[in-house]
């Protein structure tokens, strides 16, 4: 029983369907007393902008897609930028339809091996280009945060607090990868350590075995990160494009305000930026696939001091479907097509497992297998 449950928890057809339970239930909340008001709002918006918003969407994933692509150079010289943009709409695909985002990186691993890189190679990028984007966020809402610490403690004293609580725990988190990087020993200890667990759990069987691939796989691992970290100037690129996709993502916000014209002033774009940052915050703490339901209650509760609750309710909608919803559908036609392409063979790339659904079930199969 127990079993079947966990099965269902992590079928696509579950989260999918509860994605749009979620995403129905709340248009229904948010639509149910003032629906006529804010469909008009709707109706009304600027065009132009809102095709700007799109188009600004997919060149933030396109910005991800050159900060992955000069991660992947270290170890596969001939790495180009529209593979990484691809490896980045696969993230942003399986991070929003799974819980607590927790899809993506498995995801991009398997992007990874199909254009020709190894399984230690893909996950020390990932490694490293998880360490930067938090590192730049962190620093990014710590701005924020300062900058206008007095208003947001004052209109947003509850959210605020959850905001700095979220804070804490992603710094945490950055000194504790961060740790790992810099103090090998650390990582080895913290690796070895589970290793010990998995063994007392009788998780492992064969102990010598996988003692030996642990090794392997932790040297290897030290000496990939130490080539990546060494280069300076491509960790600062990273950064700065980590910089540049957070202030498209947060400005979201406002430019659909301005599409659906409402009078505001450029000094609130700073705060628009925030309030945006701190609700990306909060949903940090939602384990629901893509937040649904949380995400967009904390937006028009925060946003409602404002704009009022029915503008902050048109925002949200507009900003949802762009920000969720249009990337979600994108990056399922980029990853459909990624699939169907050929593997990319590279000296020691290690053979990719071949997908296949069977019954709601995932076989793989060796490339040998196949042939």
């Amino acid at each position: 029983m127990k079993t079947n449950l966990k099965k269902v928890l992590k079928s696509p057809v579950f989260n999918f369907a509860l994605i749009i339970g979620l995403t129905v239930l709340v248009l229904w909340f948010s639509l149910k007393d003032n629906g006529r008001e804010v469909l008009s709002m709707i109706r009304g918006a600027n065009k132009w902008l809102l095709v700007f918003m799109l188009g600004l969407m997919v060149l933030e994933r396109w910005i991800d897609g050159w900060g992955l692509s000069l991660e992947a150079r270290i170890f596969k010289k001939d790495y180009k930028i529209r593979q990484g943009f691809v490896d980045a709409y696969t993230a942003s695909l399986f991070n929003n339809i799974t819980p607590s985002a927790s899809g993506g990186q498995f995801a991009q691993i398997y992007i990874f091996r199909k254009q020709g890189l190894d399984v230690s190679s893909a996950i020390s990028v990932l490694w490293m280009d998880f360490i930067n984007y938090q590192t730049t966020m962190s620093v990014f809402v710590l701005a924020l945060i300062l900058l206008r610490f007095p208003y947001f403690y004052g209109h947003y004293s509850q959210f605020f607090l959850i905001v700095i609580f979220g804070f804490i725990v992603n710094s945490a988190l950055i000194f504790a990868l961060w740790a790992s990087v810099k103090f090998p020993r650390f990582y080895r200890w913290l690796t070895t350590t589970g290793f010990n667990i998995g063994i007392r759990m009788h998780l492992i069987k064969n102990r010598d075995k996988a003692k030996q691939k642990l090794d392997e796989q932790l040297e290897r691992f030290e000496k990939q990160i130490d080539m990546i970290s060494c280069d300076k100037k491509m960790i600062f690129l990273v950064a700065l494009s980590n910089l540049i996709r957070l202030l498209m993502y947060y400005s979201i916000a406002f430019i659909a305000a301005r599409a659906l014209h409402f009078q505001l002033s450029w000094k609130l774009y700073i705060d628009t930026i925030a309030l945006s940052s701190f609700v990306a915050m909060v949903n940090a703490f939602m384990p629901m696939p893509g937040s649904a339901g949380g995400t967009e209650a904390t937006f028009v509760l925060m946003f409602s001091t404002i704009f009022g609750t029915t503008k902050a309710k048109a925002i949200m909608i507009l900003w949802r479907v762009i920000t969720y919803y249009f990337q979600t559908l994108v990056g399922a036609g980029i990853y459909l097509w990624a699939r169907m392409q050929p593997v990319v063979i590279h000296d020691n790339m290690q053979e990719i497992p071949a997908e296949t659904e069977t019954n709601g079930k995932i076989e793989q199969k060796s490339k040998e297998e196949e042939r």
